[in-house]
């Protein structure tokens, strides 16, 4: 029985369709791997932390957009590409990395340590370019601490932008004060921090995290933080 040339391309066009709605389907959104938590979403970025055990993986996910990650501390980890060799990293942390063609993936603790990670997700794109440098090394400028230790500054921050995001590595001497726009932020502490947040109506609320925990900081207004505390407090602000 002879085919009618419109069914057959039909069944052509079907098979080659039939893969990639099969990948889309298999593919588990990073919302619902059980290792991430998501702290925050809306329609400009959804903010994740993920947390693995002592030599744990997390299941096979994937990102829905561009987004930003940044290693906590110091570990060991691995990721595992749908299709690719797996690719180990040692981690100085904290570190900054973005990901602009999200992809399936595992990721693995290699070492004895609990391994956290910060993700943002921007909704909003981003594109590649040339003069950001080099796709996998980490994005923060070097501090002024590590680039000229005979010029200490107490009080330093350094920051870096991508598509719609802003990251920025802050060290606040005693005292010292920061002021801090009015969008969205999440706050990773690099050091134990005991922070004061200051709004323009008066407000004064306690921050205190220890090191590599995360809080969002909600906008609408500008803020100041104040280092409350009798030591240098090093943290990370993500603006998004």
């Amino acid at each position: 029985m002879r085919v009618p040339l419109a069914a057959y391309l039909l069944l052509i066009v079907s098979a080659r369709l039939v893969p990639a709605q099969a990948q889309t389907a298999t593919c588990l959104d990073v919302a619902d791997e059980p290792h991430h938590q998501l702290l925050f979403q809306n329609q400009d970025a959804r903010v994740f932390l993920l947390e693995l055990p002592r030599l744990a993986s997390t299941k096979s996910h994937c990102n829905s957009h561009p987004y930003l990650y940044i290693v906590a501390g110091q570990g060991r980890s691995s990721n595992t590409v749908e299709g690719q060799a797996t690719i180990s990293r040692d981690w100085d942390g904290p570190e900054a990395r973005f990901i602009y063609s999200p992809k399936t993936l595992v990721i693995r603790n290699e070492s004895i340590n609990p391994f956290r990670e910060l993700i943002v997700e921007t909704m909003h794109g981003a594109q590649y370019n040339s003069w950001d440098g080099n796709y996998d090394s980490d994005l923060f400028p070097l501090d002024p601490e590590r680039a000229d230790p005979g010029d200490f500054k107490p009080t330093w921050t350094v920051s870096f932008s991508r598509g719609a995001l802003t990251a920025s590595k802050t060290q606040l001497a005693p005292c010292a004060e920061l002021s801090v726009s009015s969008p969205n932020h999440v706050l990773l502490a690099v050091t134990d921090l005991d922070l004061r947040k200051q709004g323009p109506d008066g407000s004064d609320l306690a921050v205190q995290l220890s090191a590599q925990e995360v809080k969002i900081l909600p906008g609408g207004s500008e803020f100041k933080l104040t280092n409350s505390g009798q030591r240098p407090a090093k943290f990370i602000l993500v603006e998004f």
